[in-house]
């Protein structure tokens, strides 16, 4: 063997996967060593100083973020969750505090004279660290496949864009955007290790430069344009991402998850797949199972006989909503507890009801229709007088393949399937993300880039589904303290009484805690809130602007909106509700279904 060859030999690259590795892990040193150094100097460093600190330690965490959330979630939660109490319905009382650097911006940013504030942050760098050994001592096992790889990065990309440049993990300190620049300029030092081609690199240095163009100041943040970060550099760079690794070979990863692997953006019309939130035996949507669905849908013999069907308080017209502050109660003339949802794009929920207590559709159709208040049917009832109203051959072409198709299981199953089927992600917001760029006003794409930024909507209503299904995985459902009101007499405003997801478990943080539900349609389902309190969509933002109920005056120790104004002026609140109105969706255009 010749000393040329072996000389050549010598000179090759290590792969791809593992460059990306040696960066991880090159990384991950720097983690260490800003905490470390933070922790050092806690005791001495004047407030000015411990901001820097701290903000030192979130820029070195952001390179690594796209590794640690793929491979190591729990750890990811420890070092940047949110700053929220977490419990087990098994354990109401074992509470976990926040931890990790949502927490410590809190104390760093709290009064210096907060009692313990040093002593809390010198204990959860110390926590933290101690996660940062524990993903060290996993390096030996990582071994990331160039699909991997990809995967993480385009998983992350749609955290930056569902979560980062919101705000949501820097509230107070106000880092969104030069994190965002962090996040892809990481991007790209990881496609260069794969020989990324330089168009491709280009866009992406475009969408650093949209971040970085307004400035790393909170003035920069709220104005930053979201929508033409999207349509002119963002969606374009993830389209040519795509493209790339299908032209180097590079397999999509498997397995179901809320976004389909395959599509190039979350903003896509099939992007979101309705199965991944349905379970494993739910029946697929044939002609014949959702003619059965529809019909059972408006059958009023559900109720046995009260003669109240699914169509009777979720009204087609209305946005499968009723219309109604709270509808009527089945027992004594007495009112339902809370408020008639929307059914569209129920699809794509992770959780159902406002206490989240269900998680399919099929469950959801099961306590519906058991429920003496709302409807008062019996399952086993209901299926002999369908039987009785000649259903039989419905279900037999439906169910074909079984010999007693008409069972309570598949009334179910037939009608979350019919349910899946309502929305579509299809509004005049969708086709602007996808292209038609006239499809949304000014002052609609003003609203949007308040709603995203200083309204700070978008922290809580996640994008694109604008809901508390929380990006990039869509697999949980955020719950909010609001602080609602009984009325919406502001003069002297009252809490309402119901409390919520704490009526389920007895979770003490959960205390008037609700779904957050999502938006779009929301212009078509008024009245608002769990109680159905405000008529319009202008006493909504208002509340919003005012801070919630502790912005009210309520005692809501546990309220998790933040209390302080929003300042929005009479202009801004009017385009978040031409936003809003952008998001209905448009009937005859393609509905969200399987593939």
């Amino acid at each position: 063997m010749s000393l040329l060859f072996l000389l050549a030999f010598k000179a090759l690259p290590p792969p791809p996967a593992e460059q990306v590795k040696t960066y991880y892990t090159q990384h991950l040193t720097q983690l260490q060593t800003a905490l470390t150094h933070f922790q050092a100097v806690v005791d001495k460093a004047d407030e000015a100083a411990l901001r820097t600190e701290f903000i030192a330690c979130r820029a070195a965490y952001k390179p690594l973020e796209f590794a640690i959330e793929y491979y190591y979630p729990g750890t990811a939660q420890r070092l940047n969750g949110a700053a929220l109490p977490e419990a087990e319905p098994s354990e109401p009382e074992q509470v976990q505090l926040p931890g990790g650097l949502q927490a410590l911006e809190e104390m760093v940013y709290a009064e210096p004279t907060e009692p313990g504030r040093r002593d809390y942050l010198r204990q959860e760098l110390d926590n933290m660290l101690y996660q940062v050994r524990y993903l060290e001592g996993q390096l030996p096992a990582l071994i990331p496949t160039d699909s991997e790889v990809l995967d993480a990065l385009r998983l992350n990309l749609y955290r930056l864009a569902s979560k980062g440049i919101s705000g949501f993990d820097t509230p107070t300190v106000g880092t969104a955007l030069p994190e965002a620049a962090i996040t892809l300029q990481a991007t790209g030092e990881v496609l260069a290790s794969y020989d990324a081609p330089a168009p491709l690199l280009a866009q992406l240095r475009r969408c650093v430069a949209a971040v970085q163009a307004p400035g790393p100041t909170a003035a920069g943040f709220e104005h930053f344009d979201r929508m033409a970060f999207f349509t002119r550099a963002f969606n374009p760079f993830l389209t040519s991402l795509k493209v790339w690794q299908m032209q180097r070979g590079i397999a999509l990863v498997g397995g179901r998850r809320a976004i389909r692997p395959g599509a190039a953006t979350f903003f896509e019309a099939d992007a979101f797949d309705p199965a991944f939130f349905a379970p494993a035996d739910a029946a697929a949507p044939t002609p014949a199972v959702l003619a059965l669905g529809a019909a059972l849908f408006a059958e009023p013999a559900l109720s046995g006989r009260a003669g109240r069907s699914c169509q009777s308080c979720h009204l087609p017209e209305k946005a499968y909503a009723d219309g109604l502050k709270v509808n009527s109660s089945l027992l004594d003339g007495r009112s339902l507890a809370r408020n008639t949802p929307t059914l569209l794009n129920a699809a794509l929920q992770p959780a159902l009801f406002y206490d989240s207590r269900v998680h399919f559709l099929e469950d959801q159709v099961h306590e519906v229709v058991s429920n003496r208040a709302e409807m008062g049917g019996q399952l086993s009832a209901v299926a002999v007088a369908l039987r009785r109203k000649g259903y039989g051959p419905q279900f037999a072409r439906a169910f074909a393949d079984e010999k007693a198709p008409l069972t309570e299981r598949n009334l179910r199953r037939a009608l979350a399937a019919y349910v899946r089927t309502l929305g579509g992600l299809n509004s005049r917001f969708d086709r602007h993300l996808r292209g038609d760029t006239l499809a949304m006003n000014k002052q609609e794409i003003q609203g949007f880039n308040l709603f995203m930024g200083k309204a700070k909507c978008g922290t809580c209503h996640y994008a694109p589904l604008f809901s508390g299904a929380v990006g990039p995985l869509y697999e949980q459902a955020e719950s909010e303290v609001l602080g609602v009101p009984a009325t919406a007499d502001t003069l002297h405003p009252t809490l309402d009484p119901d409390q919520g997801k704490y009526l389920l478990h007895g979770i003490a943080h959960q205390r008037y805690a609700f779904k957050t539900p999502t938006v779009r349609n929301a212009a078509h389902t008024a009245p608002y809130m769990h109680n159905g309190v405000y008529q319009t969509l202008a006493e909504v933002v208002d509340f919003y602007d005012r801070g919630g109920g502790q912005g009210l005056g309520f005692a809501v120790p546990t309220q998790t909106l933040s209390p302080d104004r929003l300042h929005l002026t009479p202009a801004e609140k009017a385009a978040l509700i031409a936003f809003i109105g952008a998001l209905n969706d448009e009937p005859g255009t393609k509905a969200v279904g399987y593939r």
